[in-house]
């Protein structure tokens, strides 16, 4: 029987099936995992620090995969620490996976991030958090050799504004809106992108030469940041808050135009719930994707609808 919580509208991928796993996310597996928290960065007078979570008995191989993760908070709160987070990580963890939870600076704190303030704000703030992603990006490469990662194996994932954070990282090109470089080293690319509620500031910086194996969850009435293309809160055009964005509809419509691989995941309802509830309801889905980087580049445009339950 199908499942009554799904409703699958679009659905294409090469001739390997590939099966959900059972069990992965069992709260049965209490394997012990290892923290150790490390810092990449200062920011106006901020310190900067990443978690690394492995198990504690995982061998030192250089060839795990890392998971760069950046929670939400509409760029005013939010901790890597809260409870939701380190539960998340921990579960990746357990799957095998280095997954490592990153603090950024928060340049929205005590601000508003809605329609009465200007867009050249809101820009500024997507562009501080982008900075602080491919920042701890540097980091994790300079020392992958001693936590085990392999460069071509570093994923990123992120929740609402920690989305937006990392997505907009991805594809940000030099030059574009007061940037001035990425800084990153010549030559990288990350493997793979997980979305929770993310958009992007421009659609045609995703091109055929640079656009990522992308998993994405989205809620289709999501009021804060569209599911398609619309302006951030919604604000109106005479709004200083005015700002496109492309969210995750968007974007698959972006790679599947370019023949890229990518898996849509749209809430029916739930709105911005959507930005969490994928850590735990769908861990599953997101192992699958990002156990094996090598293998994301074999999925094809998948798109599905689901309930919220």
């Amino acid at each position: 029987m199908a499942n009554p919580n799904w409703i699958r509208t679009t659905w294409r991928r090469v001739s390997t099936i590939f099966v959900r796993k059972k069990g992965k996310s069992s709260k049965a597996d209490q394997r012990p995992v290892l923290k150790q928290t490390f810092v990449y960065g200062q920011k106006e007078g901020q310190t900067l620090e990443l978690d690394v979570y492995q198990l504690a008995d995982a061998s030192q191989t250089k060839e795990r995969t890392a998971v760069l993760y950046f929670h939400g908070g509409g760029f005013s709160e939010g901790s890597r620490m809260e409870v939701r987070y380190v539960q998340f990580a921990q579960k990746l963890a357990r799957l095998g996976l280095v997954a490592i939870p990153c603090a950024y600076h928060l340049s929205m704190r005590g601000r508003s991030m809605s329609c009465d303030q200007q867009q050249a704000v809101k820009i500024a703030a997507f562009r501080s958090a982008a900075e602080d992603v491919w920042s701890a990006t540097r980091y994790v490469l300079q020392h992958a050799d001693e936590l085990g990662i392999s460069p071509s194996r570093i994923l990123l994932a992120g929740s609402s504004a920690g989305a937006e954070a990392v997505v907009n990282a991805a594809y940000w090109p030099e030059g574009a809106l007061g940037l001035e470089k990425r800084d990153l080293p010549a030559g990288f690319r990350y493997a793979g992108i997980l979305l929770m509620a993310g958009a992007l500031l421009d659609l045609n910086w995703i091109t055929a030469e640079n656009a990522l194996p992308s998993l994405m969850f989205h809620g289709e009435n999501d009021p804060l940041v569209p599911h398609g293309q619309a302006s951030h809160h919604y604000c109106t055009p005479d709004q200083p808050g005015y700002l496109p964005l492309y969210g995750a509809g968007a974007i698959a419509q972006r790679l599947k135009a370019l023949n890229k691989p990518y898996i849509l995941i749209s809430g029916i309802v739930g709105g911005h719930g959507w930005a969490d509830k994928p850590m735990f309801d769908h861990l599953d889905r997101i192992a699958d994707f990002m156990e094996t980087p090598e293998r994301l580049q074999l999925f094809r445009q998948v798109e599905e609808r689901w309930k919220w339950v």
